[in-house]
Parts: structure tokens; C-alpha cells; sequence
């Protein structure tokens, strides 16, 4: 909350000064908990698994549209297992999904089973729900899923087709209201239903809009501008001044109250100096065919999880999560504020 309000009244350049000055006292005392964590076997790492390498949207925003040469790849459940076993002992926190479309995996709600059986405390996925089936829906409830977010940039079904290149913005709110039909049968608050919402000129208002239309199917609420990336210079849509975004951020507040629990404006960070960051120490992503890199970077781990422990991967590449750490390698070009 402080973040927050930090980000949303001080000058962006006070903010980043703020920012670095606690990352400088902070950080070495986070490094120094997270590997007495590792060392004494206790839950220390997040980790992001795709199962499935496919999406059906093609959100002109996204930066997997600019990725070239790409081959679908699907996890099997006896692979998953596996991963499983190897690794969720570690996790305080697991994603299933990162870039991709977890519900394009047909077979999600065995998954969302098998990860519900480790009581990871913190599970969720990313979805754009367009797919999310009633099984996969009570499987979540039942596996103790703790927070779907769904990925929704538009109030009004000619806007959300011009962002993604389809037109099922009627099934997905149709979803969310059988999902919340399921949690009130069962008398349950979990999953919370986020809504993401990337913000930028021609989307912005349609939030409100989305807001006050749709706000008893949902839970809290995210809003995010479009990242300043190289994907987001040549797409169709354009970012918001600061003002502009945080006028916008304040209707939200007046309907949502509380429930807006975040609302991010990214400047572009690119030319910002390097400093340390705890991500790369517990932060990792899985693809489906076991291999495994580090979350925000390119930097792949060497191992696999389909042959070897984590422990034993991580063991592996200790000098680089150190590097990585350190801000001493190529690790990311966007440098962000974490």
C-alpha cells in the first residue's frame, strides 16, 4: 500500500530515488533470509510453469507475437508429476501459466489436481478464461487455488476484438459468472478473481466502464499501463501521460474502493543504472519440456527437471544466480525497480 501511494504523489524521479536508496538497505538482509531458507530445506523459491506453449488471443501488445520460429510444446501429466516431486517442495509460491495460455492445455484440472496435493502456500494462474471449463473451475476451488487473474482490456466487445483478434468477450464474462456461481453454491471466497487490465489511450476509460458494469464477478481488480517495450512501439496502441493514467486510476478507486490493489505506471527504465535484485534468486520459469531459466532474464539453467532434483540444478548454477543477483551479467534491459 505504501508502494503505492509512493508512486502514485512523488515525482517519478523522487520515487526512483526512494526506490533505490531501500533496495541498497533492504536487499542484502532479503539475500541473506532466502539462502538460510535453501540451506535449512525450507520453502524459499516462486516459480512460473507453462505446461502448454500455445495461446488462442493475439493480443497486439504481447511480446509473443514476436516470437518467430516458435513450436507448440504440451507438458503430460506424468511429466508434470515428475516436476512435481522435484520442485514444488521448494515453492512458496507457483504460477501455471507465464506466457502463455494455461487452459489451452485441455487435461489443466489433473494439473491444477497435482499441485493442490504439495499446500504451496500461494497458487495461482493467468488465464484469459475465454476456455476455462467448469472442471477446471472446481478443481481450483477444490485444490486450494488461491488467485486466478484474467486478463481483460476491454468493456466492449468491439474494442476487446481490435486488441485480440477475437470476439469472446461474452464467454468470458459468462464464465466469471458461473465461477461465481460455484464459489457462493460452495460457500467459499477462494479463488480471488483478479481482473488484469493493461491500460493505454484507447482502453483506459472502457476500465471504469468494465468496472461499474461487471464489478460482482470479480474480486479485485489490477491495473497495469502498457509496458515500454520494443513490442510496445510499433503495435497500435499508445501509452498514457501520468496524469492521464492516474486520473483514470482515481474513477476506478471511487467504484472499487479497496478492491483496486494495484495500479502500476511504468516509465521507461531502460537507461537505469544496474544495481542488485532478489528476483533472480527465487524466481524461476518451467517450460514443458522440463528445461528451466530464470524468471525476467534469458539466462536458461543448466539442467533439467525431468532427470535431476532442483536442489541439484541450483547447485549447478550457483555462481550465476550470484551474478544475476549482482546485476554483474547481460540480465535484463528493462531494468526495473524491484
Amino acid at each position: 500500500m505504501l508502494k503505492q501511494i509512493a508512486r502514485e504523489v512523488l515525482p517519478y524521479n523522487a520515487y526512483l530515488a526512494l526506490s533505490r536508496a531501500k533496495n541498497f538497505v533492504v536487499s542484502p538482509f532479503e539475500h541473506k533470509s532466502k539462502m538460510a531458507k535453501r540451506r535449512n530445506g525450507e520453502r524459499y523459491l516462486a516459480a512460473r510453469v507453462d505446461t502448454v506453449t500455445a495461446c488462442n488471443h493475439r493480443c497486439q501488445y504481447c511480446y509473443t507475437l514476436d516470437l518467430t520460429g516458435h513450436r507448440t510444446q504440451l507438458m503430460t501429466l506424468e511429466n508434470f508429476e515428475t516436476v512435481a516431486e522435484r520442485l514444488f517442495p521448494y515453492l512458496y509460491s507457483l504460477a501455471l501459466s507465464c506466457a502463455w495460455e494455461p487452459t489451452m492445455n485441455k487435461k489443466l484440472a489433473d494439473f491444477i489436481r497435482v499441485a493442490g496435493r504439495y499446500q504451496i502456500p500461494h497458487l495461482e494462474f493467468v488465464t484469459n478464461a475465454s476456455h476455462l471449463t467448469e472442471e477446471m473451475m472446481i478443481a481450483a476451488i477444490e485444490s486450494g487455488v488461491n488467485r486466478i487473474a484474467v486478463s481483460i482490456d476491454a468493456a466492449r466487445p468491439e474494442t476487446y476484438e481490435r486488441i485480440r483478434e477475437v470476439d469472446d468477450l461474452p464467454q468470458v464474462l459468462e464464465n466469471l459468472r458461473a465461477f461465481k456461481r460455484l464459489k457462493d453454491e460452495r460457500s467459499v471466497a477462494h479463488p480471488i478473481i483478479n481482473i488484469n487490465w493493461t491500460a493505454f489511450e484507447e482502453n483506459a476509460d472502457e476500465a471504469v466502464i468494465f468496472a461499474r458494469e461487471n464489478n460482482d464477478i470479480f474480486d479485485t481488480f489490477w491495473f497495469w499501463h502498457l509496458l515500454p517495450r520494443m513490442r510496445n512501439t510499433v503495435n497500435p496502441f499508445h501509452r498514457m501521460e501520468k496524469d492521464r493514467f492516474f486520473g483514470v486510476v482515481q474513477e476506478l478507486r471511487k467504484i472499487l474502493g479497496n478492491r483496486l490493489v494495484s495500479n502500476e505506471y511504468n516509465n521507461d527504465r531502460s537507461n537505469k543504472p544496474l544495481g542488485i535484485c532478489n528476483r533472480s534468486l527465487d524466481n524461476i520459469r518451467v517450460e514443458p519440456d522440463g528445461t528451466v531459466e530464470v524468471t525476467c532474464s534469458k539466462h536458461r539453467l543448466e539442467g533439467n527437471l525431468l532427470t535431476e532434483d532442483f536442489s541439484t540444478i541450483y547447485a549447478r548454477n550457483e555462481d550465476l544466480f550470484e551474478k544475476l543477483y549482482r546485476k554483474e551479467t547481460d540480465f535484463c534491459q528493462n531494468d526495473c525497480d524491484r
